[in-house]
């Protein structure tokens, strides 16, 4: 299953996509990384944005199907 998880890039957030992974789903980030950090979900699919822009994740829900 694609999951988003919005603040994946935080420490919370890149626990729950190493767990999500484990259990075989496929999460997509969705971080403005203002205080979170690429490394520790390296491998994973970040889009780089606000989850308050409803112009980025309308479209982006829809496109990928989540």
């Amino acid at each position: 299953m694609r999951i988003l998880v919005t603040g994946g890039a935080g420490y919370i957030g890149s626990v729950m996509v190493r767990h999500l992974r484990a259990a075989g789903h496929d999460p997509l980030v969705l971080d403005d990384l203002s205080t979170g950090h690429r490394e520790p979900i390296a491998g994973v699919e970040i889009v780089v944005g606000d989850c308050g822009d409803r112009a980025l994740v309308g479209p982006l829900l829809e496109r990928r199907r989540i």
